[in-house]
């Protein structure tokens, strides 16, 4: 099957999207598909090319998701749509299905490959926010998604696009995989004494809910917390753990070198997004490796999780203390640990992921 993916971003780091989407276009190469690259992304083009997958840059200038953006697409959308129509007559091969990441390529492209009958996939990694609610190409967004099927990392994120206007029948969940090979695995060390180590690898953002967190540490002695992370957000996040005289509990840093290692090294990891949070990919990466996570309940992998996890409301530092409070106990860790293991090999392996798609994808040949 010939498979093009498209992504033209505001702006492109090598995050959560990025690397499921990479998992996604080399598992379906590896399985025999001609899968292609087209866009302004320069994480996946230049990982696309490492790959030896095909890839063509293209410049179209911003996504519509600013003021500015929205504005400016208006004049801009007959020269992209020209752009995009010559894109298609350069491939050298019959594409069968578009795989479209971001909002330019939705609003101009989908009708050009539908026409030449492509079917369309609008996958969705993003948090549904202001950018999109408040959009005004919504409307216009809601009546091309009746051409397309819509994937979600998620059941949550599926029943928000459902609720703006999204057709439920056109609309699918697929939780993000994890490449279990990704990291290597170290014997867990025995339960130490001293204080209980926390991590969260996060984006400081309000929405992310690191501040909650940093709160319910407060509440919490003999607990200390590694946050991983940058943001807008973060010198106010800095002024809160010294508001809080919480310096020396609390370490900020903005990446690690080895992120298997930290999820080994910490007891348990959370994550507390306040608001809409797709899926929740680094509680996945950490369950991959047998370490508990607490999660709250707007985040998408919430919504497979049961007894391997801590679940928790959103927007509530009181709830995270009362989680970290139960989990001080090692043998509830160990339970918790175990469990998560298993849920990641049944649910949220890459092969599980890849399987869901090619299925979808080739129903739709």
């Amino acid at each position: 099957m010939r498979i093009l993916f498209t992504r033209f971003p505001l702006e492109s780091a090598y995050g959560g999207a990025e690397v499921q989407t990479l998992s996604l276009m080399r598992g379906l190469k590896e399985r025999g598909h001609e899968v292609s690259f087209l866009g302004s992304c320069p994480v996946l083009s230049e990982e696309s090319a490492k790959n030896q997958i095909p890839s063509t840059k293209l410049d179209i200038g911003p996504p519509p998701v600013t003021k500015w953006g929205v504005v400016s697409f208006l004049w801009r959308q007959h020269k992209i749509k020209k752009q995009f129509t010559q894109a298609l007559q350069a491939t050298n091969y019959k594409l069968q299905a578009v795989v479209m990441l971001s909002m330019s390529e939705k609003l101009l492209l989908t009708l050009i490959a539908r026409k030449q009958g492509i079917a369309v996939y609008w996958l969705e990694h993003d948090r549904i926010g202001k950018w999109l609610t408040w959009n005004p190409w919504l409307p216009r967004m809601r009546k091309l998604s009746r051409e397309v099927t819509t994937i979600c990392v998620s059941a949550l994120s599926k029943s928000l696009y459902v609720q703006l206007g999204w057709p439920a029948e056109n609309v699918v969940d697929i939780p993000n995989g994890i490449d279990t090979e990704r990291f290597i695995k170290k014997e867990r060390p025995l339960q130490k004494d001293g204080p209980l180590h926390l991590g969260c690898i996060a984006r400081l953002t309000h929405d992310k809910g690191v501040d909650l967190l940093v709160r319910a540490i407060a509440e919490t002695p003999n607990v200390k917390l590694t946050i991983i992370g940058t943001g807008r957000d973060e010198s106010a996040i800095h002024a809160l753990i010294r508001e809080l005289h919480l310096e020396d509990r609390i370490a900020v840093q903005p990446s690690h070198p080895d992120l298997g290692d930290f999820y080994q090294t910490i007891d348990i990891l959370v994550l507390p997004s306040r608001e809409h949070d797709p899926f929740g990919l680094v509680a996945a990466e950490a369950m991959s490796l047998g370490t508990p996570v607490v999660v709250t309940d707007a985040c998408g992998i919430a919504g497979y999780l049961g007894s391997e996890s801590f679940i928790v409301p959103a927007n509530s530092s009181e709830a995270l203390t009362e989680a970290i409070h139960k989990l001080r106990d090692p043998i509830i860790r160990t339970h918790l640990g175990e469990a998560a293991l298993r849920t990641v090999q049944a649910q949220f392996s890459l092969p599980h992921m890849i399987d869901a798609y090619e299925k979808l994808l080739m129903r739709g040949e």
